[in-house]
């Protein structure tokens, strides 16, 4: 099974510190929110002056940073529902002991209980595939209305089952996997606005002179979002920038390869002044490594912070990074399933992304969680019509 999922990437087996990537599915649900180009081949070299960039793209990119200077306070979904969610209806949720998953778990299982919905758990090991197809057949005799997962690909054969049996899928940052029955909602699955918005940090910091090397991890789809985005845009902003990607293949990953390659990419383009990395966790021990390397010059910046990566903005060790909140998927999650209990519309192109905000020394504050809105929760019972439960 190919494993492409974001939540695979953002829940470890390796330190909670920093998440580090493995091969683990996973994805949280606590109470926050937070230009496609193709990607670079292997250790190749995209200059921006290639492209035809507008004339003061520099100023450009520096005006679209003010609006993500502070943390967002509202849900980007903004419709009520009609009522309260039907009764009765009965959620599934395809579960692994990965930390973020259980929290997923924990927390359809509280909105299941606000809603006053069924609900049941059926484990599966994200290395088996055939446990996930057999979870899914769990699932099913259970009468599931809805089936819950995070992170892993569905085989057409599996998705005709759920058909079939009149079940639906609800999932967050699966990739790739088409939004049409029996899928109802991919939340969360769009990197792109992380991907300008950090493109557009590199070329105003730069100030149109950045060299970047962009760490990038191909076998999962879901990040190429982020990728495209930001090799696009940094291409149509800025003449005086260059990219080079650096992909790591699942192996490497796997066998703790990431950061050995990335500081073997950025030897070989002596001339980079910045390291993007795809996902927050995957930068764990960069700043080490860089300074055993000699490179401490070398600006880390990126998407989805972490922890350790918001210790590591207040201390001026890395620049910059975009907040990323895995809870926030699963309240969206929860939007499509009772939106469609009732029949109302879902609209992909709210569920598929979430706010976010570009955060710095100069504003990341004490916070120790990207958590924002802090109310989430509040805002979706609200337009849920259960903020009385």
């Amino acid at each position: 099974m190919q494993h492409n999922s974001r939540h695979e990437v953002r829940g470890r087996l390796l330190p909670r510190s920093r998440r580090v990537a493995a091969l683990s599915v996973a994805a949280g649900l606590g109470i926050a929110v937070a230009a496609c180009g193709s990607s670079s081949s292997p250790g190749s070299s995209v200059s921006a002056s290639n492209a035809s960039a507008p004339a003061g793209g520099g100023a450009t990119a520096t005006a679209a940073l003010k609006a993500y200077q502070a943390a967002p306070t509202k849900i980007n979904i903004t419709t009520p529902l009609k009522s309260a969610p039907p009764r009765g209806k009965t959620v599934v949720v395809l579960g692994t002991p990965q930390p973020q998953n259980v929290q997923i778990q924990r927390t359809i299982a509280q909105l299941a209980h606000f809603a006053h919905w069924n609900y049941a758990l059926v484990s599966y090991d994200p290395a088996n595939p055939a446990t996930f197809n057999g979870a899914i057949g769990t699932a099913l005799t259970k009468h599931a209305n809805y089936i819950v997962e995070a992170g892993t690909p569905v085989a057409p054969a599996i998705l005709q089952q759920v058909q079939h049996a009149g079940a639906k899928l609800a999932v967050t940052a699966v990739a790739p996997i088409a939004v049409k029955p029996p899928v109802i909602v991919n939340a969360s699955a769009n990197d792109s606005t992380q991907g300008n918005l950090m493109a557009d940090y590199f070329v105003s910091d730069s100030k149109g002179k950045g060299n970047a090397v962009i760490e990038h991890v191909p076998g999962y789809a879901i990040l190429d979002g982020f990728t495209n985005a930001f090799t696009a845009r940094a291409k149509a902003l800025c003449p005086g920038c260059t990219t080079t990607m650096a992909n790591i293949s699942l192996p490497q990953l796997a066998s703790g390869q990431l950061i050995p390659t990335v500081i073997s990419a950025l030897k070989q383009h002596p001339s980079a002044n910045y390291l993007v990395f795809d996902d927050g966790p995957f930068a764990t021990g960069i700043t080490s490594a860089l300074a055993a390397a000699g490179l401490s010059k070398i600006k880390v910046i990126g998407e989805a912070v972490d922890p350790t990566g918001l210790a590591a903005l207040r201390t001026g060790k890395e620049a910059a990074w975009t907040g990323y909140s895995s809870p926030y998927a699963t309240l969206q999650v929860a939007d499509a399933m009772f939106r469609d209990a009732e029949g109302l519309p879902i609209a992909q192109a709210q569920e598929g992304v979430q706010p976010t905000q570009l955060l710095t020394k100069a504003n990341v504050g004490s916070i120790t969680e990207w958590n924002y809105p802090s109310d989430a929760l509040q805002q979706f019972k609200a337009l849920w019509k259960l903020s009385g439960q």
